[in-house]
């Protein structure tokens, strides 16, 4: 317990550190390293024969998709488009060789849900950190809904879990915990919006953005339910032991896969426009 705190709270600072006074390139080249340790956690967890071709050309699939995504949503799904098609020659090629359709069209599946899994996980962190005027305020109340809300699940579970949330999926995950990341997250919305934006943007702005926080919350919980869903498939307990008492990246972030790209959305189509 007391190492996971430590970890925990060494990586929150770090965290603040990059957002608010680290240069665009340094959390750019943060972001990238995360986004391919993750990618090889992935395949790792997934691939039991180790192939630097395959690794090495999925993580720069995933780089090359992370830098696209900075400039245009359009020409990330064309990337994207290519980047099948890619895969699907590539895998064609190899059904003529050695392997049986059912290995081909299984690996197929998991490059592929690999590249977008952690594409998406990563990919939108620069684009909400570089939205002009309020940028780094957003994306440190998305890391504060998701991680205040983990650790309240994490805590309120353990003290006063009892019906369990997807015993197969992940035994220790109970409905109470999730109903207290659930009000922890609405609870750090409400200081952090009131503290930062109380007379300065609109009570409209306000209850816009504390909506948007127990989205969320629910969408961080499913994203860590989904991890857990690939790890139990291969009997895995954790991705990886990149950060003592907590697993692997993948781990640590899983709840921002399916948040992140929600929050972007929703602040630059609906946030931004009030």
């Amino acid at each position: 317990m007391k190492t996971r705190i430590i970890a925990g709270v060494s990586a929150a600072l770090v965290t603040i550190a990059l957002i608010y006074w680290a240069p665009i390139e340094v959390v750019m080249l943060t972001v990238a390293s995360c986004a391919v340790l993750s990618y090889l956690e992935f395949d790792k967890l997934f691939f039991k024969t180790v192939i630097w071709s395959r690794q090495i050309g999925l993580s720069i699939m995933v780089l090359l998709t992370l830098m696209v995504l900075r400039q245009s949503l359009e020409l990330t799904f064309l990337l994207f488009g290519l980047f099948y098609l890619l895969l699907a020659v590539i895998h064609v090629v190899r059904s003529s060789l050695n392997q049986t359709m059912q290995e081909v069209f299984q690996h197929f599946s998991i490059e592929l849900v690999g590249y977008i899994y952690v594409s998406g996980l990563f990919g939108f962190i620069v684009p909400i950190l570089e939205i002009p005027g309020h940028g780094k305020d957003y994306l440190m109340f998305l890391f504060l809904v998701v991680f205040v809300g983990d650790s309240a699940a994490y805590f309120a579970g353990k003290k006063f879990g009892k019906r369990p949330l997807a015993s197969k999926v992940s035994p220790k995950k109970t409905i109470e915990g999730a109903l207290a990341a659930v009000l922890a997250s609405l609870v750090v919305a409400f200081i952090w919006a009131h503290w930062l934006y109380a007379g300065v943007v609109s009570r409209d702005y306000l209850i816009k953005l504390l909506t948007i926080a127990p989205v969320l919350s629910i969408l961080a919980q499913l994203g860590d339910l989904f991890e857990s869903v690939l790890k139990r498939s291969q009997g895995q307990k954790d991705s990886g032991a990149f950060l003592p008492g907590h697993g692997g990246i993948l781990d640590r972030v899983d709840g921002l896969a399916f948040s992140t790209p929600i929050f972007y959305f929703y602040v630059t189509r609906i946030l931004e426009r009030l």
